[in-house]
């Protein structure tokens, strides 16, 4: 799970992405005080060149490698951290038939709201590939207001929001590396390693 440090030099960047990089390392912190170690490794990675070709996911992807085939989901975070509304995912009908069980968790701090289609362009070279994607989703209500712009700034990280966001990662993070079961990317895609 992850997000990209690549803010514009008009602003500092933190609702694209800075928030959404600190949120999935703070939820695997949250995971880790808890006591909580789920059956996988959850990694976090922060991507970089999101704007500019990708670079960022085109390097883990080929970092990665052959161990591509260890992966079982892709979290990315790249809509800023306002109030959390839940993921949007990349997988076939069974896998979103288990996400929405996920979600049903999440609904407490309304974050439970599980749609079709998820993932983002740090996570697309791992898709390619067949690996899952998500896509962690926020209400967007000022995400606009300040991405790419001088208002991007750490004032407009709202931290109870910001928490919602952790929280929502950390339970959809330990869920997906816990369960015995895997997802199966959208249309049956085979991994090609």
């Amino acid at each position: 799970m992850g997000g990209h440090l690549d803010s514009w030099d008009v602003g500092q960047g933190a609702q694209d992405d800075g928030a959404s990089v600190i949120a999935c390392l703070q939820a695997v912190a949250l995971m880790k005080k808890l006591g909580l170690q789920p059956r996988r490794t959850i990694r976090v990675a922060f991507w970089v060149n999101e704007e500019n070709g990708g670079r960022g996911g085109v390097a883990y992807r080929e970092w990665v490698g052959a161990d591509i085939k260890n992966h079982v989901a892709a979290i990315e975070m790249d809509g800023g951290a306002e109030s959390p509304r839940g993921f949007g995912a990349s997988v076939d009908g069974p896998s979103m038939a288990m996400l929405q069980q996920i979600g049903k968790l999440l609904e407490r701090i309304n974050a439970g709201e599980i749609t079709p289609g998820g993932g983002g362009s740090d996570i697309g070279p791992l898709m390619r590939d067949g690996v899952p994607g998500l896509g962690e989703r926020s209400v967007g209500t000022h995400y606009f207001d300040w991405h790419h712009t001088e208002a991007d700034t750490l004032d407009k990280v709202n931290l109870e929001d910001f928490r919602r966001n952790v929280a929502a990662l950390a339970v959809m993070g330990y869920a997906l590396a816990d369960m015995p079961e895997k997802l199966l990317a959208a249309g049956g895609a085979r991994r090609t390693q």
